[in-house]
């Protein structure tokens, strides 16, 4: 039921869209829409969503019976074998269904490749159909906000844990590890994480692992891990064996712009005016520079998702949205500093999810 609620919710927006249906191709996207989704490789395959709520799949037949069997039988399955035109199954099903000569949206996994064959070769034409998929899922309920809870506490347990851990002379791979361990061990699912030490704090979405950690060092610890399908996020940055007076000083204005931001992304708010809250704090103490990016991004089934909270986005935050709050400072090869919680706007403001210490941390 809950799974058909969704899809006619999507529908909805398909239809309203004007667009004669949606190709959503294995993602969470698709785990939301249906509780599944298949492993994809460079072979075709994707659920297909009419704006009546009529569904049907394609996939090559190395995937039928996976397919087959998690929708129980209840959706129509075209299939293909390898050495046979992709191509001529998708104009086969397209036709039958009366998307021959439609436009139709695409999600965000769908690959390239296969969309321009098959726009080529079938018959349809393809739009950009991550906004209506987002739209669809973009109001948590409230058993979706309890999940977000779950999984924010999972993550809030585990940064208390690791500030207990950290010793200089281990690797960021050490403690990226150790919180993996933590979240798992409390139920945590999927686990993600960033540990950027030193002068790799200054990269905000750096991927490395191999510094070892040296007494004097900061860091930004940024991680989370999925409840049943619903994510958390959450950033520190914390000190090991001291901090300067210039650090103590950043550090107080990241906090200050968090705060604003915070206050300012309630239920109703413009998310322009919760964008620069922050972003204003920011730039009036002479680093508008070093804080380049968004303050922040929506969450749920994914890590990123809608709603961005960033001064383009001009539309107001509604009761049952959740999204980071995230400003921070990123000087290039020298330093940077984050502090993000996660927030749900609600009716009369808003609930912060992760609960952990947001004072100076020195290790």
């Amino acid at each position: 039921m809950l799974f058909r609620s969704r899809i006619g919710t999507l529908a909805r927006y398909i239809k309203d869209a004007r667009l004669g249906g949606m190709l959503v191709c294995p993602s969470e996207e698709l785990l939301f829409l249906t509780g599944f989704s298949p492993m994809m490789c460079e072979r075709f395959q994707g659920l297909f969503l009419t704006g009546s709520g009529e569904c049907f799949y394609i996939c090559n037949k190395i995937y039928t019976k996976e397919i087959d069997r998690a929708f129980g039988g209840r959706l129509k399955i075209y299939s293909w074998e390898d050495g046979e035109p992709m191509t001529d199954t998708v104009r086969q099903a397209l036709a039958e269904h009366g998307l021959t000569g439609k436009t139709l949206g695409v999600n965000s996994s769908a690959q390239g490749f296969n969309v321009l064959d098959i726009m080529e070769e079938c018959g349809v034409r393809f739009v950009n159909g991550l906004g209506i998929v987002e739209e669809a899922r973009i109001i948590k309920s409230d058993q979706e906000v309890e999940l977000l809870r779950k999984a924010a506490a999972i993550a809030d347990d585990a940064f208390a844990a690791v500030v207990g851990f950290i010793r200089p002379g281990m690797t960021e791979a050490d403690i990226l590890a150790y919180l993996n361990e933590r979240m798992t061990s409390s139920g945590g699912e999927n686990f993600w994480g960033i540990v950027a030490s030193g002068p790799n704090s200054s990269y905000p979405h750096y991927l490395g692992t191999s510094r070892k950690i040296e007494d004097r060092d900061l860091m930004i610890l940024d991680f989370g891990c999925s409840c049943e399908g619903l994510y958390s996020d959450m950033s520190r940055t914390v000190f090991v064996g001291g901090i300067t007076d210039e650090q103590r000083a950043v550090y107080g204005i990241v906090r200050e712009a968090y705060e604003a931001g915070e206050a300012a992304a309630v239920g109703g708010a413009f998310i322009p005016d919760v964008d620069e809250a922050a972003r204003g704090i920011i730039r009036k103490a002479g680093y508008g520079e070093y804080f380049f990016n968004r303050l922040g991004h929506g969450i749920g089934f994914m890590v990123h998702e809608a709603p961005d909270i960033k001064k383009n986005n001009r539309r107001n935050l509604l009761p049952g949205m959740a999204f980071s709050i995230e400003p921070g400072i990123y000087q290039a090869g020298k330093y940077g500093m984050r502090i993000e919680n996660i927030v749900v706007a609600t009716k009369d403001g808003n609930e912060v999810l992760n609960k952990a210490s947001k004072e100076i941390i020195i290790l």
